[in-house]
């Protein structure tokens, strides 16, 4: 009897702890689905990302908050298994939500509206009067629909094909596009260059002709804009904005229709440039057979620049040891690729930017004159040197390797981009200068000779009223940046060709740096927020650290060894130089033969020794490389691991004390 008392209680047990078990899995499923139906319901979201992407920026929450005519927003998307990939799918849901996101913020002034483009239907009637195109898709091929139009009284605004934009620009194309419908005027830009930014006619019959820059297309979908050559000596009437780029070409003619246009309360974007690196590319044809070259690669403000405080010399370029960039033929200190903290972070240019990259820029000292306030907007770190251009040639391994042998830090950082804002005094402080046609006309009038001199002298001369600006009228605001690579195509966007349509993805924060500066100086500040969180790329430059620490441990013995083989190649060169032409090395004395003989053996050691010291460099570059790598491929299944035997000991504990 006790016996059986004994032993139902033990068959007992498992029984009840697996039914607990079942029990426990079934709650805890009724959970989950019950969590889910009511997240589904509430379509509730939690941003987590470090600079909140997922959340409405605060320029498009001052764009709705300003709404006071009612605005239409029609997003037509295909929504289809049979035609849309699963990540397609997820991609149009999102695009939902976040219109749905502006629905909530617009106090009603903002209306939505879903509509499938099915053939033959209103629908699809529809998307053809806004504008709406089909496009192929990336994965399956199939073409599919998901496009957006916005409507304000008569005014539309077209996202013709979502896909073909980089989502992280979803936000701002919808901000932009609401604002354009709703504000209506354009503010007017004017574009002053001599380089083809706008596109134009072939240059040869062979080559295609050339395409508009991304940057000049993306201010035609914003702006009235219009393109002077850069040796205009006029500003067009109703310029809200003058953009100078690469101004190799101006005049002083030029700089003074500039500087009366800032001292009426203008404002100007000037970039310049020590050394246009996209010069070679916008070559048409080869020159040596008739082709034009490229535009000069150096360009100056000189007389600006000196009444501005601001100092620039044309010919040198930046080589920044902080910041350079991994090239084909190595790193090279003259191409930098900027991270945040070259960045300022309260300026709203900036301030969301991760990354800026720079070819060949030259560098600005500020002394900014009484009235005028300077913000420096982008800077180089302390460890710099200015080289000549000849020699910043990042395409030149020898450029290179010299700059890094034969670095000299100036251990002071230098302006790479600055805003300038206040009351300016006039860079022609005696007027107007004369233009080249009046110097050649008067040079003709010398070579004349002095006939009608008596005549001229017996008239009363008629002295030209002086009505040039000699200071500010209004506060104006220039930025000035120090390199015009930055907005060549191939250095700040990539391009996709899928099927029939040109896919364009930022590659730096170069294009959103530039619009960020275009609408805070035309008045449209609320979008530079939203597109500078487009740019989410974050430059790894501890690696760039890395590398200088493991150079600067091995450089001095590596020098050595050069230098030695340089010496002996030099000694060997003397010695055969000294013999008579006709005297072979055959025939030389044994002495010197032999000497020769080991000079050379010599330099084969120097080398190979200098090349086992640029093997160990790179060893030691690789191995901290390497340490990263693994650390980011084991940490999470150790975790794991360890997570797993914690939990099995807690259980096992716990059943011990069952």
């Amino acid at each position: 009897m006790s016996e059986k008392a004994t032993t139902k209680p033990s068959s007992a047990a498992p029984v009840s702890r697996s039914l607990a078990a079942v029990i426990a899995i079934v709650i805890v499923f009724c959970i989950v689905v019950a969590i889910n139906a009511i997240a589904g319901f509430l379509n509730g979201r939690a941003d987590l990302t470090q600079d909140h992407l997922y959340t409405l920026a605060d320029g498009t929450k001052k764009i709705l908050g300003r709404l006071e005519a009612p605005v239409t927003v029609r997003l037509y998307t295909t929504d289809s298994k049979e035609f849309m990939t699963p990540s397609e799918l997820s991609m149009s849901r999102r695009v939902e939500e976040l219109i749905r996101e502006y629905v909530k913020n617009s106090k009603g002034k903002l209306t939505f509206k879903k509509l499938n483009p099915e053939p033959d239907t209103d629908a699809e009637d529809s998307a053809v009067l806004d504008g709406v195109q089909a496009g192929a898709s990336r994965e399956s091929g199939q073409e599919i629909t998901m496009g957006i139009a916005v409507e304000c009284l008569d005014a539309k605004e077209v996202i013709p094909f979502v896909p073909a934009r980089p989502e992280t620009m979803l936000e701002y194309d919808l901000s932009r596009a609401i604002a354009a419908v709703h504000d209506g005027k354009k503010s007017k830009i004017v574009v002053m260059t001599s380089m083809a930014v706008g596109g134009g006619p072939p240059t040869n019959f062979q080559a295609p002709p050339p395409q508009p820059w991304v940057a000049y297309s993306e201010l035609q979908k914003d702006y009235q804009v219009e393109t002077i050559p850069g040796t205009s000596t006029v500003i067009p009437e109703g310029t809200d904005l003058l953009v100078v780029l690469h101004p190799y070409d101006i005049t002083d003619e030029g700089q003074y229709a500039i500087d009366q246009y800032l001292l009426k309360g203008g404002r100007v974007i000037a970039a310049v440039d020590p050394m246009l690196f996209a010069s070679r590319f916008m070559a048409a044809g080869n020159p040596m057979m008739g082709g034009a070259p490229g535009p000069p690669p150096s360009s100056n403000l000189a007389k600006l620049f000196s009444a501005w405080g601001i100092g620039y010399d044309d010919t040198r370029v930046v080589a920044d040891s902080r910041y350079p960039t991994q090239i084909r033929d190595g790193v090279a200190p003259t191409v930098l690729s900027l991270s945040r903290e070259a960045l300022n972070k309260d300026d709203v240019v900036t301030q969301y930017l991760n990354d800026l990259f720079l070819i060949t820029p030259g560098a600005f000292t500020l002394t900014a004159p009484d009235g005028v306030t300077a913000t420096t907007l982008a800077s180089t770190s302390k460890d710099i040197q200015l080289v000549a251009t000849f020699d910043a040639d990042p395409t030149q391994k020898e450029a290179i390797q010299r700059i890094r042998e034969n670095f000299k830090s100036l251990n002071e950082s230098r302006v790479l981009a600055v805003k300038l804002k206040g009351n300016f005094k006039s860079a022609f402080p005696d007027g107007k200068p004369k233009s080249t046609a009046d110097a050649d006309k008067k040079d003709e009038d010398q070579k004349d000779g002095g006939k009608d001199d008596k005549k001229d002298a017996d008239k009363p001369k008629e002295e030209e009223k002086d009505t040039s600006l000699k200071q500010s009228e209004k506060e104006g605001v220039v930025i000035a940046i120090a390199d015009s690579d930055f907005l060549y195509d191939e250095f700040a966007v990539q391009k996709m060709q899928v099927m029939n349509q040109v896919i364009i993805q930022p590659m730096n924060g170069n294009l959103t740096a530039f619009q960020n500066m275009v609408e805070q100086l035309s008045g449209a500040s609320e979008l530079s927020d939203i597109r500078s969180r487009s740019s989410v790329r974050r430059p790894f430059t501890k690696l760039n650290e890395w590398l200088k620490e493991a150079e600067s441990k091995h450089m001095a013995e590596y020098k050595k060894f050069d230098s030695q083989k340089r010496e002996a190649e030099q000694e060997i060169n003397n010695i055969l130089a000294a013999k008579p032409g006709d005297i072979k090395e055959a025939i030389m004395s044994p002495e010197v033969q032999q000497k020769v003989e080991q000079l050379r053996k010599d330099m084969v050691d120097y080398s190979k020794k200098a090349r086992e010291i640029n093997k160990q460099i790179k060893k030691d570059f690789d191995w901290r490389q390497n340490v990263i790598k693994l650390g980011n491929a084991v940490t999470m299944p150790l975790l794991v691991i360890a997570f797993g035997i914690g939990l099995f000991f807690f259980r096992r504990t716990q059943t011990a004390a069952r």
